[in-house]
């Protein structure tokens, strides 16, 4: 995995144009059929990486991918992108990808875990999970489990976990019902949420523990969009 031994700071001035050359490498973005995954698929692939669209929605991942292409079209060495379907919040769709993935990329430098949904009436996936719980954070964690060796053999790789200021909002005991909200009296849609968003955190900082006691080098970041739009030189946060 990447190393750097100095917290990675992003300047007031950024933009696109900075992205180094992405070359060679090989990206998995979930949620990439719009939004900030949408905007991040196209950049990498502007900039060389292979792009792999991991959508729910297969129309409407077609329709992004059909759109970067377009955009690609006219920029020198540019990137590739390919949809490739998953439902991170049901586990079976999760390993099944992952298991598919691996029989065509024998590499994976960047994994952005960035779908998500906010609020909603209370409903359990097929797993029997909250559905918020089970796809910003479950279904990622399981992700992140399954392509753990394949990043760590993809030197320089990293692994992204997009969350959001909304953590701060989280308020929970750490007990089951708390976590997973196994029945619906016990659900707030607002508050679940946020509490996803923590657990996005500390997953994050758990992922950085256990890279360093297995001796790799690397950064593991939780990145807060709004954050970085309204204070963009605080950059990432390290975890």
């Amino acid at each position: 995995m990447g190393s750097s031994n100095s917290r990675p700071q992003v300047p007031g001035n950024w933009d696109a144009s900075q992205i180094p050359s992405q070359k060679g490498k090989v990206a998995v973005i979930t949620g990439s059929n719009s939004g900030i995954g949408y905007e991040t698929a196209l950049q990498l692939a502007r900039n060389g990486a292979h792009v792999v669209l991991a959508c729910r929605n297969e129309e409407r991942g077609r329709e992004a991918e059909a759109s970067i292409r377009e955009a690609l079209a006219t920029i020198p060495d540019a990137g590739t992108v390919e949809l490739m379907q998953v439902d991170v919040s049901d586990l079976s769709s999760v390993k099944q990808f992952t298991e598919e993935f691996k029989k065509t990329h024998n590499r994976l430098n960047l994994l952005i875990n960035n779908a998500g949904i906010m609020g909603g009436v209370y409903i359990k996936t097929v797993d029997g999970y909250e559905r918020q719980f089970a796809t910003n954070h479950l279904g990622h964690f399981a992700l992140t489990a399954h392509f753990f060796d394949l990043v760590k053999e993809s030197t320089p790789a990293r692994i992204i976990n997009v969350s959001s200021m909304t953590h701060r909002n989280a308020t929970w005991a750490f007990d089951e019902d708390a976590i997973m909200v196994t029945n619906e009296p016990k659900y707030s849609q607002w508050l679940n949420y946020a509490n996803t968003k923590l657990c996005n955190i500390l997953f994050t900082f758990e992922l950085d523990r256990r890279v360093k006691a297995a001796g790799l080098e690397g950064h593991c970041c939780r990145v807060p969009p709004w954050h970085h739009v309204h204070e963009p030189t605080d950059g990432a946060v390290h975890a």
